[in-house]
């Protein structure tokens, strides 16, 4: 969000670094549907009938959450009670199994655990909670079981970043900066406030952004919109990102 084609926080540190990025983000996800895609914290799934048919797809009756939504990502592959096939979004949650045989019963609130790939032994930059930062322990926990939920060690977890509309006094700013504290004191050696880093690379010489510095908001010379970085806010970002990915070491 927030940037042109080819200049995304994940386009930009591919650049740096000269590595590959796979870009895991999705607008308006949730820390617990991102928990969900990655497989951390599975969705459980309900099916009409607790029934898989044997062939065809099956729109899910219920859901704990929704890995796939219009968003985004697409289709997903990974198993329901160990059948094999692909969970996407049709106006609510849809499966359909790629392993021929019969029909399968399907406890309620079965989890759906997504297939796995590399990203689990990568590194990886956890930017989640934005959308529902209002719910600090459930954000906590989501992104501490998608941290644990790693074979490396190898992660950082960036702060949130509160709009330019929810400066210093406001309820939201006093949730997110809370929040970011709460990050900053669980992860000591892998926590980036990237709020506090975009805040300060405010440009003087712009009123705008001498009026966002004193509401301590990223200042909108870095932003698209209200709270989504420009390309050259999201240039920052991965710079300290890359920065911090080479003192490691990684």
């Amino acid at each position: 969000m927030g940037a042109v084609e080819g200049m995304s926080f994940p386009d930009q540190l591919a650049t740096i670094t000269g590595r590959p990025v796979f870009n895991a983000g999705v607008s308006g996800q949730t820390s617990d549907q991102i928990a969900a895609r990655q497989g951390s914290t599975p969705a459980l799934l309900t099916l009409p009938n607790d029934t898989l048919p044997g062939s065809g797809p099956v729109t899910v009756e219920f859901q704990t959450t929704y890995p796939v939504s219009a968003e985004g990502p697409g289709p997903i592959a990974g198993t329901l009670v160990g059948v094999h096939g692909m969970l996407s979004f049709a106006g609510g949650l849809v499966f359909a199994s790629d392993t021929p045989g019969g029909a399968t019963s399907v406890p309620p609130q079965s989890p759906f655990v997504p297939d796995t790939f590399g990203s689990q032994r990568e590194i990886n930059v956890f930017w989640m909670g934005g959308n529902n930062f209002y719910d600090p322990v459930g954000v906590k926990g989501d992104i501490a079981r998608s941290v644990a939920f790693l074979s490396t060690g190898k992660f950082i977890v960036l702060a949130l970043l509160n709009p330019g509309s929810e400066g210093r006094g406001t309820q939201t700013y006093g949730e997110i900066t809370r929040l970011n504290a709460d990050l900053a004191v669980a992860y000591p050696d892998n926590f980036v406030d990237i709020r506090a880093i975009l805040v300060a690379a405010w440009d003087p010489a712009i009123p705008g952004d001498v009026q966002d510095h004193a509401n301590d908001v990223p200042p909108g010379s870095l932003r698209n919109d209200d709270q989504h970085p420009n390309e050259a806010g999201y240039a920052l970002v991965a710079q300290t990102v890359a920065a911090l990915i080479r003192a490691k070491g990684w």
